[in-house]
């Protein structure tokens, strides 16, 4: 086993956390104004679009929670093994860090063409 500085992988975990939180508030605040999107717009067209939107969020929010939970996951994995290796962590949590970093930019994307779309029906709409 090769082993390395858990500094690596703190920075990694502060940064990931500080995105995902991010888009926790953003999914949040696109989630309101639909809301107030469909408390205005009763027709079944406008209802329909919402619908559409209402569950990308939710399949979007599910993505947010199960990377969220991994990130948690690799974070305490990583403090115990540093707690017995003397601040040191195998390499394989770092690649595993990496693998959740890498599913957060996929993420990012999804919600950039999401919220694309999105504004599309707001201007629409409101």
């Amino acid at each position: 086993m090769t082993y390395t500085s858990t500094l690596k992988a703190e920075n990694k975990h502060q940064e990931i956390a500080h995105l995902l939180d991010f888009y926790n508030s953003e999914l949040t605040f696109l989630e309101n104004k639909l809301s107030e999107v469909v408390k205005r717009n009763t027709g079944k067209e406008a209802l329909s679009e919402a619908e559409h939107f209402q569950n990308q969020f939710i399949i979007q929010r599910k993505t947010l929670e199960e990377l969220t939970e991994r990130l948690k996951k690799n974070k305490h994995f990583t403090y115990l093994q540093s707690a017995d290796h003397a601040g040191k962590i195998d390499n394989r949590l770092l690649t595993d860090i990496n693998t959740i970093e890498q599913e957060v930019h996929i993420f990012e994307k999804i919600i950039y063409d999401l919220r694309a779309n999105y504004k599309k029906f707001l201007i629409r709409w409101i």
